[in-house]
């Protein structure tokens, strides 16, 4: 087995918020959609498949966390609003969600294992711009400030992500619900 391009997520349920977003990106031209929405915790890059193997044994000790609260707010872009790439909604995120990325941290040091070095920025990606436009300005304008809703995040995703024509496509590896008191 070779290596598989992977990432740590969690699914972000479609608030009616978000949704409208993404319809309303759908209708912009030069910007694309994905087809799903998560919070990618860390991305990892392409990894030998016995460590991701061995990653996500590791991770079933996860469970022992209990659940978090994720609030979605404000719409914005990186690397800015002047020059997009990405459209995004920020998340603000309870504990004990950055004890359980610390865990992740460890886990992924001590199987060698890297990511792609970024600090953590709290977001879900729900728009990707190939093409700026003053339509795309005005929206992020106009939503900059959005209450895009709540929910409790209950399970964290190993995942893989095949490059497609159409798009990334993801599959699970492992899925790991926090069910522990911390």
């Amino acid at each position: 087995m070779g290596a598989m391009r992977t990432f740590i997520s969690f699914e972000v349920p479609g608030t009616p918020a978000v949704e409208e977003a993404r319809d309303r990106l759908r209708g912009i031209r030069g910007v694309s959609v994905p087809k799903d929405v998560h919070l990618t915790m860390r991305f990892l890059g392409d990894v030998e498949a016995k460590k991701v193997e061995a990653l996500s044994s590791r991770m079933a000790s996860l469970e022992g966390h209990r659940p978090f609260a994720v609030s979605l707010r404000g719409l914005g872009a990186f690397p800015n609003r002047k020059e997009p790439r990405v459209v995004w909604v920020g998340a603000e995120i309870g504990p004990p969600f950055y004890e359980i990325l610390s865990d992740l941290d460890s886990m992924l040091g001590g199987l060698s294992i890297g990511c792609d070095g970024k600090p953590f920025k709290a977001h879900v990606t729900i728009g990707r711009v190939r093409e700026p436009s003053a339509g795309l300005a005005a929206f992020l304008e106009e939503k900059r400030e959005m209450d895009a809703g709540s929910f409790e995040c209950g399970e964290i995703l190993l995942m893989k992500s095949v490059l497609a024509p159409g798009g990334a496509e993801h599959s699970v590896v492992g899925a790991f619900r926090l069910s522990g008191g911390g």
